[in-house]
């Protein structure tokens, strides 16, 4: 692969990233992890749009970071914090079940994802759909989920840039091709997580249904 021009910052003399990553996709749940994880209320560190919040242990075991929203946002994210040294990341979300079975509340662990945003295609050597680069951390997150008597459901997603351009033909072909549910990062944190050498893993909770 020829080398971009353009390559993630340098972390310079700030503390080291923890090697796990949780990518939280929204504020709200950014918060409640924040306070359900005792960590520290503060503004945590700029990168990006997101914040990093680590725990109050030296060195940190993990780190929040988010919120972002779609596919090039999480894909910077990624780069940036795979250079500083994170080789593990958990992507906490959100996700409209297409899947007939797969309702409101649900929680879904994708397994890949069908590209249908713009920024997997940049990278070479990518399928339709992108798969998980390793099943051991998908696998680790299902027995966590197992242990704790949650329920869910495992397959693959479609991701997606045009929110409001999910029409019926198009969920109609997903459902056709077997996707449970409609985000809009998954794919391309497959991508870099491929191009990285990082595991990665997804707990997606469903907050709407498009499957009728």
């Amino acid at each position: 692969m020829e080398t971009p021009i353009v390559q993630p910052p340098l972390r310079g003399s700030k503390p080291p990233i923890p090697p796990r990553i949780v990518l939280v996709a929204t504020g709200p749940d950014l918060e409640r992890l924040k306070k359900g994880l005792a960590i520290p209320g503060d503004r945590g560190e700029p990168l990006y749009m997101s914040r990093i919040h680590k725990p109050l242990e030296s060195p940190a075991p993990f780190a929040l970071v988010g919120p972002f929203m779609g596919a090039p946002q999480a894909a910077m994210l990624m780069e940036t914090l795979s250079a500083w040294g994170a080789k593990q990341f958990l992507f906490l979300g959100w996700c409209g079940a297409i899947g007939s079975h797969v309702q409101t509340g649900d929680i879904v662990l994708p397994t890949g994802a069908f590209i249908d945003e713009g920024t997997s295609p940049s990278y070479d050597g990518q399928t339709d759909p992108v798969r998980l680069p390793s099943v051991d951390f998908h696998q680790e997150i299902k027995q966590a989920l197992a242990a704790r008597g949650l329920a869910f459901h495992e397959g693959l997603v479609w991701s997606t840039d045009a929110v409001f351009r999910e029409t019926p033909s198009k969920v109609s072909d997903y459902q056709n091709r077997g996707a449970l549910a409609v985000e809009m990062e998954i794919s391309a944190c497959l991508t870099v997580a491929h191009l990285r050498k990082a595991s990665f893993a997804a707990i997606l909770v469903v907050s709407d249904e498009l499957s009728s």
